[in-house]
């Protein structure tokens, strides 16, 4: 199914490009597949995110400079279901308005020569009303909307004059594709929420177990968890690379000497401990291949815990990422719970969805409908341009002056070795020029998501925890300190518990070196 929706706005050869386009989410950039740079300058490239379960608003506004039309190329999310085959991933548009402009049926009620009246399907037939995907699309008004995927645009004409600012409001959402099983709809009182309801404010233990042994990790202890109780956590988040750990069937002692004192230490604090599976990097890339692997590590860390308190939970795998999404990602999750299962039948696990557990992944998280035992957890570090600059792992190394909220009071260059990077150039123009909600580094980016975030679970009956946020600490502390307790407000309004990352690394709370905390008032609104 599309994860986002897509469309093109194209000025005529003789009219000046639009300028400016702000959208509501997702991204508008310049095109960058036409023949010639001034073909370019004047085809806009827009997305924005979808779901399959519920419509989704998206406005765009913009000022044209020319009177006449702008041809509005609805579209879909380009994709391979296998090398030089474009997969299918159709997206389903209803309701369509421009204030300032005109736009023929945007309600696609009227229909003409087997296809919405005023729109033209170029490439391929449109489909019939009886056939996939308009066949039982539910609309979100009257009695039809219509669809499109890359293979198929749908084109209209939209009537602008100079001058004259532009709204276009979009209704869209995704396509489900047929035999597609909708997921069981839960109750909102499952033991997952009760054991939800004991996480509020965690920390992560990041850069320790999950690393190579004798690699990069730092180290952790008991005194840490004191430190972390005292400063009013209640649950820690231990990422490890099992791995790297398990060996002829069994954990290897020398894991367990490092770890198991520092687990019962924090439950011994009354933490509740959530210990996860980390950089499984084979996984991700090759699924099938390491499927196996997957259920019997996991049956044998299981096995070793199946007498430990219940306030051990276990979260199935960080971040899946690359190949391990869509039916190899449910198979995966499905074999992984199965393993746990079979020596801890009421043990409380956390899952993450894919693309490296975002929040707009939650739509393709698809659990087990009868195991009400399963926490949803994300990860949100948005703005991203923000929380990762000059870290080199993730390529923005010489991103660098970023502040929270923006715009900066001096404008922020594009580094020279990022000049190819057509989305952080176009986010640093926004970040550089636009005021309050417009601009791309505000706490609007996040709330807009842990909105979503809180009306998945809310849907779905499956509770949400955020297991990872936070800066790194190259940003400026003052900034840092702002967007730390930005975020966990939004997410305790939404009622939505957290587990920072990290305690004491490149993301820390703690300052190690000077014995003190860095981001308490942040984090606890005191000194």
């Amino acid at each position: 199914m599309a994860s986002q929706a897509r469309l093109f706005l194209r000025v005529p050869d003789e009219a000046p490009p639009l300028k400016d386009i702000r959208v509501s989410m997702g991204e508008a950039l310049p095109a960058t597949h036409e023949a010639t740079p001034e073909k370019n300058e004047r085809l806009t490239d827009i997305s924005f995110p979808l779901q399959w379960w519920r419509w989704r608003e998206f406005t765009l506004r913009f000022t044209p400079a020319h009177d006449g039309t702008i041809e509005l190329d609805l579209n879909g999310p380009w994709g391979e279901a296998e090398p030089g085959v474009l997969l299918e991933q159709e997206v389903l548009w209803d309701n369509l308005s421009a204030s300032g402009g005109e736009l023929p049926n945007g309600g696609f009620e009227e229909i003409k020569d087997a296809k919405p009246a005023a729109w033209e399907s170029p490439w391929r037939p449109y489909p019939a009303a009886d056939q996939w995907p308009l066949a039982n699309s539910e609309p979100l008004e009257g009695k039809a909307c219509a669809a499109s995927w890359h293979g198929r645009p749908l084109v209209g004409r939209l009537s602008v004059r100079a001058g004259i600012p532009v709204t276009l409001k979009i209704h869209a959402r995704a396509a489900t594709v047929p035999g597609f099983k909708k997921p069981a709809i839960l109750p909102k009182d499952t033991p997952a929420h009760v054991a939800c309801a004991r996480l509020k404010r965690g920390v992560n233990l990041g850069n320790h177990w999950e690393a190579p042994p004798g690699g990069w990790g730092i180290r952790y202890d008991v005194d840490d968890i004191d430190r972390i109780a005292a400063e009013g956590f209640d649950h820690i988040r231990v990422p490890v690379a099992w791995h790297y750990h398990l060996e002829n069937g069994a954990i290897k002692p020398a894991l367990l000497a490092e770890l198991e004192p520092v687990l019962k230490r924090a439950l011994e604090k009354k933490l509740v401990v959530i210990v996860n599976w980390h950089h499984f990097e084979a996984l991700c890339n090759e699924p099938r291949n390491n499927m196996a692997a997957f259920a019997t590590g996991w049956e044998v860390v299981a096995r070793h815990f199946k007498d430990w308190p219940q306030e051990l939970y276990l979260e199935l795998l960080n971040e899946p990422n690359a190949a391990l999404d869509g039916e190899l990602l449910t198979q995966a999750h499905a074999t992984g719970i199965a393993a746990i299962r079979r020596s801890n039948p009421d043990r409380i696990l956390l899952v993450n969805p894919p693309s490296w557990a975002g929040i707009r992944g939650l739509d393709r998280l698809f659990l087990p409908d009868g195991d009400d035992r399963i926490i949803a957890s994300v990860h949100s570090y948005e703005p991203f341009q923000f929380t990762h600059q000059q870290a080199g792992w993730v390529n923005l190394q010489d991103l660098r002056g970023i502040s929270y909220p923006g715009p900066p009071p001096e404008p922020v260059p594009l580094p020279g070795s990022l000049r190819d990077n057509a989305g952080l150039a176009a986010w640093l123009v926004a970040y550089n020029t636009r005021q309050g909600t417009d601009n791309p580094c505000t706490k609007a980016v996040f709330e807009s998501l842990l909105d979503d975030a809180a009306a998945w679970a809310g849907h779905f009956g499956r509770p949400v925890h955020i297991g990872e946020f936070g800066a790194y600490q190259k940003a400026d502390p003052a900034s840092r300190s702002r967007y730390i307790h930005d975020f966990r407000t939004a997410a305790e309004k939404r009622g939505l518990p957290w587990a920072m990352w990290d305690w004491k690394a490149g993301f820390g709370y703690w300052d190690e070196a000077r014995s003190r905390p860095l981001l308490r008032e942040a984090l606890f609104g005191r000194k």
